[in-house]
């Protein structure tokens, strides 16, 4: 059998599916422009929304594009992510502190200087989850 032929066992199977398909582990595939990498899941602070594309913003301030949808993510994520927002997941391990806004309202503050609003539901599922 010459190596560089497919095998019955290879025929459907892609790199790219070996990738994407994660199960359980603590990376998630992401694009650093074009190029797909691996992305740990302890170096990403918050995934979030912008110009309607999912990115993962990592401890360092990077950003990866991420294929999937918020809504797929997070039942994929690990459960030290949480939904703080519509749009947005954080990494409660990433998490610096809650703030208090002069609207009543509630910010996160990571510990890379990032901040977002957290919605009400979703604040209250937090300190249920702290209690």
């Amino acid at each position: 059998m010459n190596l560089r032929e497919r095998s019955i066992y290879t025929k459907n199977l892609t790199v790219s599916h070996f990738v994407l398909t994660n199960g359980d582990s603590n990376q998630i595939a992401a694009y650093d422009d074009k190029d797909l990498i691996i992305l740990s899941m302890d170096k990403i602070t918050l995934i979030t929304i912008i110009n309607n594309k999912t990115w993962a913003i990592c401890t360092d301030n990077k950003k990866f594009r991420l294929k999937k949808r918020i809504y797929q993510l997070i039942n994929e994520l690990p459960n030290h992510f949480w939904r703080i927002n519509k749009s947005s997941i954080a990494n409660r391990y990433q998490i610096k502190q809650f703030e208090e806004t002069k609207s009543a309202g509630v910010n996160v503050i990571m510990k890379n200087g990032l901040s977002d609003y957290v919605s009400r539901r979703c604040f209250s599922k937090i300190r249920k989850e702290l209690d």
